[in-house]
């Protein structure tokens, strides 16, 4: 179709849409964060079934209508179905989904979706591999949202190691592709650093996060 779109994104949350229908949001590397429909989705006879749950990353295929984008198809990259089986590594998983919900919108320069899409990913799949403690994935992925939106220090409020300032100016600029690479976090003390990037994150950001407020009761 000439209308048809394709784009990179991950599935940020779903909603009913009818019977078998699902309204789902997704943040995309093209468009920013969109709403896209998926009609008869839900049915088990559907191409699309496996395709539409959050955290799913995909290359979609959408068309514009006239509320909303429709769903045509997508070929999955990867679903994270793993994470879903520790607890507590789910709830850290859908964080990364609401921040960068929060932190999206639509129509989002493309260079901005590209950046927030990338981190997402990475995000997951450290949680997913487990190498470092969620806290700290956590901690990681908080203040390089921060620099994302150009709202960073370049040193922590407060810090009695250097290597707190260290870890800082690492995760300020190091590519993504190395962002959560254990070797570097194995040796040090990352207490008082995911202390310091709760602090300014809370600072900076005036939102009350529901899946925070879980990780808080676990």
């Amino acid at each position: 179709m000439s209308d048809e779109l394709t784009v990179k994104g991950i599935i940020l949350s779903t909603a009913p849409q009818g019977e078998y229908g699902r309204r789902i949001r997704m943040l995309t590397d093209k468009l920013g964060r969109i709403t896209v429909f998926a009609g008869g989705a839900a049915k088990a006879s559907s191409r699309l079934i496996g395709m539409i749950r959050p955290m799913t990353c995909a290359v979609f295929k959408i068309a514009k209508g006239r509320e909303a984008y429709n769903l045509h198809g997508a070929e999955l990259i990867d679903a994270f179905d793993d994470i879903a089986f520790d607890f507590e590594a789910s709830v850290y998983a859908m964080y990364v989904l609401e921040a960068g919900d929060y932190f999206s919108e639509e129509g989002m320069p493309e260079q901005e979706a590209k950046s927030l899409l990338n981190l997402m990913y990475v995000s997951l799949r450290a949680l997913r591999e487990k190498a470092l403690s969620e806290e700290l994935i956590a901690s990681i992925y908080e203040l390089r949202l921060l620099v994302l939106q150009g709202e960073y220090t370049l040193m922590p409020s407060y810090y009695k190691s250097e290597e707190t300032v260290e870890i800082w100016q690492r995760c300020i600029s190091a590519p993504l592709s190395s962002l959560y690479k254990a070797d570097y976090f194995r040796e040090l003390d990352t207490e008082e650093f995911t202390a310091n990037a709760k602090l300014l994150f809370d600072r900076q950001v005036k939102h009350s996060f529901r899946t925070l407020d879980v990780l808080k009761k676990l």
